[in-house]
């Protein structure tokens, strides 16, 4: 074996909590209905597609703009940075950084994929950025 490849969310730590409380702190702003249901809907979409299926549940996809619908997407990823921004290692998913170091031992190269944008920063958090390739 040459390389492993990590997916972030759900492998490395869970974030999937912060990104329900941000949507819905977006949806209460916007007096849409957001439960556990929904957000396990919008798990491996977009931000922009999140939002779309947010206000189409909430029956307002012709309430806002383009510019608004970009705000609001500002805002709900700034509420998910606050709350990524307490993240620690102590966060990382059980077993994850003994694998780390035995990879590293191993001179086995460590990449990740994921769609997150914040992905860097997670890693950084976490305290295990050194350790991907």
């Amino acid at each position: 074996m040459k390389a492993v490849i990590f997916d972030l969310d759900g492998v490395i730590t869970d974030t999937a909590e912060y990104h329900f409380l941000a949507w819905k702190h977006i949806a209460e702003q916007i007096n849409i209905p957001f439960d556990r249901d929904m957000n396990e809907r919008l798990k491996g979409i977009s931000r922009e597609e999140s939002l779309e299926s947010i206000l189409i549940s909430g029956g307002a996809e012709t309430r806002y703009t383009n510019a608004e619908k970009q705000e609001l997407m500002h805002r709900k990823n700034h509420d998910y940075q606050t709350l990524i921004s307490k993240l620690t290692p102590e966060d990382l998913l059980p077993g994850i950084g003994r694998l780390l170091c035995q990879l590293k031992n191993e001179n086995i190269k460590i990449g990740l994929a994921s769609s997150s944008r914040n992905a860097p920063k997670i890693l950084r958090r976490l305290a295990i950025i050194d350790d991907f390739d």
